[in-house]
């Protein structure tokens, strides 16, 4: 399968690349420029113009792409202008290019951000509506409502992955703070990745993957039936500590951060 990944070079890119060499024929993409490796294209995807060479021949399109900078609720102006141009605008783009180049699959990187806004306890389901309390849950939640369109108008399935903040278990730093319980190895993450690419679904589809936990209370079934995917490492048991979750969502450290 020949895939095309945006924001190839941010923190999920750089693991789904290895993750994904040798199954699929891969065409990377970065707003900046790679030299010495003829997969890597150079393109803006807030530039539809950029954009639409780089969707031409794929059979998929995994996009990670977002605005970077800062983590968890930051609110500025400035920064807001960015998010909307690169995590909504440039999500239009990549949709309306694959759409147009005929691309029969996006896997869209959405977040847990989409649905911060049921505290805990409260149960949420893989496919909960969306309910973000703040201005990057609210561009991921629109990335799928622009999903939701192109699947609708277009003969093309997609899958948006709510995902948390992923965690590089070969660090030993990350162990010196407390994790959020949702949070997730990456080894899982890249596997939910790559199983979305090639899963027998149709149409639209909301799945979330989280990390195991026994604070868990994010609902992963839809992910088992979708994609066949379940998470296999329990961080808890690998050494790490879990803080309970506020019951007034702010999370520090939700964004992921993947090169636009």
């Amino acid at each position: 399968m020949r895939v095309l990944i945006t924001g190839a070079r941010g923190r999920i890119g750089q693991r789904l690349v290895p993750h994904l060499e040798g199954a699929h024929e891969l065409r990377l993409l970065s707003r900046r420029p790679v030299e010495g490796d003829p997969r890597w294209c150079q393109a803006d995807i807030t530039e539809i113009d950029q954009v639409l060479p780089v969707c031409e021949g794929v059979d998929a399109v995994v996009h990670l792409a977002i605005a970077t900078g800062h983590e968890g609720d930051y609110e500025a102006d400035g920064f807001n202008a960015s998010r909307f141009d690169i995590n909504v605008k440039g999500t239009y783009n990549v949709f309306e290019a694959a759409a147009r180049a005929k691309v029969p699959r996006v896997v869209y990187a959405s977040s847990l951000t989409a649905v911060w806004g049921y505290p805990a306890p409260q149960w949420v389901a893989g496919d909960a509506l969306a309910r973000p309390v703040d201005t990057y849950g609210l561009t991921k939640y629109l990335g799928e409502e622009i999903a939701r369109h192109y699947v609708r108008m277009h003969s093309m399935s997609a899958v948006c992955l709510r995902i948390p903040a992923p965690v590089d278990v070969a660090d030993p730093a990350a162990r010196q703070r407390e994790l959020l319980p949702q949070w997730m190895a990456f080894p899982d993450m890249v596997e939910a990745f790559g199983l979305a690419l090639t899963a027998p679904f149709e149409g639209l589809q909301i799945v979330t993957v989280v990390g195991e936990s026994s604070k868990r209370r994010w609902g992963v079934s839809r992910a088992e039936q979708v994609l066949g995917w379940k998470p296999r490492t329990r961080l808890e048991d690998e050494g790490y500590t879990l803080r309970d979750e506020p019951a007034d969502y702010a999370p520090a450290g939700s964004v992921h951060g993947d090169d636009a």
